[in-house]
């Protein structure tokens, strides 16, 4: 397992986006947003993506930001068809564009279809509350591979939800989760790491335990909603976000052929000041998290985290000591780099 630099990694990502077709600003957007999921501990949504990224767009199925079309448009919303845009970077412009509109009509919408992956949920939320909004992004999105609550057929993708909230004196608080019991990357994360998959994440078609994560692709393993066998109230939230992103984004609600393909989210942002004093929210909202830190801990617990924390802890600890990179996913790096003539970093 190599050990190597986040910025060494983010420039290297950088060159291998920008050889297979991306602007190099846009290439630089993404390489940073891989690079930080690294950096806060999800590396299913990090640099293990590129080379899977950098084949969608030397073949076409992906483009560079710009080529969207507006469908539907008023003062707070818009719809757009992102005409297969690069996820990540589109949905950056999308939280941007809800937060300009929320600053004026309070709420400010933009609902996406026919985006490309968009990445780590988490980045996006934190944009609205640092401009004194909250954020919200929706996504009915990824592959159908969640069970519902009571099956084991799969039928809806894992439908994340992020929110953001300022806090006084902090990082704003961020909470970035799946409607299944495990993002599918960290199920590709486990297999490079050859390692075995806890109990109650995947099921085979008679509700036994699968533990082989190279058994995730076989159609008759699902993985269970979040909460695992008792996940009913995951399996709730996973249909609500479906019926909403799915629905106002015009990509369709999950089924066996979704109207656009599905994978639609929503990006959403509310002015804090239409209804009450951004300062005093955000004190409101450190009291919250004081008090709810203040809590006695379990035996074992050193602290309470809050939404986000950890992650921020975690990124702390990899900015200087640098990311272990798997041995499988940095040859699939350097393999794909040598494909692309772009030069690997000496480790």
């Amino acid at each position: 397992m190599p050990i190597i630099p986040h910025t060494t990694l983010e420039a290297f990502g950088t060159a291998m986006l920008a050889a297979a077709g991306l602007p190099t600003d846009q290439a630089q957007i993404a390489s940073h947003h891989l690079v930080e999921a690294n950096l806060m501990g999800h590396d299913s949504h990090g640099v293990i993506r590129i080379p899977g990224y950098c084949a969608s767009l030397i073949k076409g199925d992906l483009k560079a930001a710009g080529n969207q079309k507006v469908v539907r448009e008023s003062p707070a919303s818009l719809v757009w068809d992102a005409n297969r845009t690069f996820g990540i970077v589109l949905c950056y412009q999308a939280m941007k564009e809800a937060i300009a509109r929320a600053k004026k009509t309070t709420f400010g919408a933009v609902a996406v279809h026919r985006s490309g992956h968009i990445g780590r949920l988490g980045a996006y939320p934190p944009m609205a509350a640092s401009e004194d909004c909250i954020g919200v992004v929706l996504l009915n999105g990824g592959a159908r591979f969640t069970a519902p609550f009571g099956g084991v057929g799969r039928r809806l993708p894992p439908n994340p939800i992020a929110i953001s909230v300022p806090v006084e004196n902090g990082e704003p608080l961020m909470l970035d989760i799946t409607t299944s019991v495990a993002a599918g990357g960290k199920v590709e994360v486990a297999r490079a790491r050859g390692k075995q998959l806890p109990d109650g994440w995947l099921v085979d078609s008679a509700g036994n335990t699968v533990n082989d994560p190279n058994r995730f692709w076989e159609d008759g393993v699902a993985m269970l909603p979040f909460g695992g066998p008792v996940g009913y109230k995951g399996y709730g939230l996973a249909m609500m976000i479906d019926a909403i992103a799915g629905g106002l984004s015009w990509a369709g609600c999950s089924s066996a052929t979704p109207t656009r393909g599905g994978s639609g989210y929503i990006a959403l942002a509310i002015k804090i000041d239409s209804f009450i004093d951004p300062d005093e929210f955000k004190h409101e909202t450190r009291i919250l998290v004081d008090w709810v830190k203040s809590s006695p801990t379990l035996p074992g617990v050193s602290q309470i985290y809050v939404p986000g924390e950890i992650e921020e802890e975690i990124m702390h600890q990899r900015v200087s000591g640098g990311l272990n990179i798997e041995d499988e996913t940095w040859d699939a790096l350097v393999q794909n780099g040598s494909a692309l003539h772009v030069e690997v970093p000496t480790l």
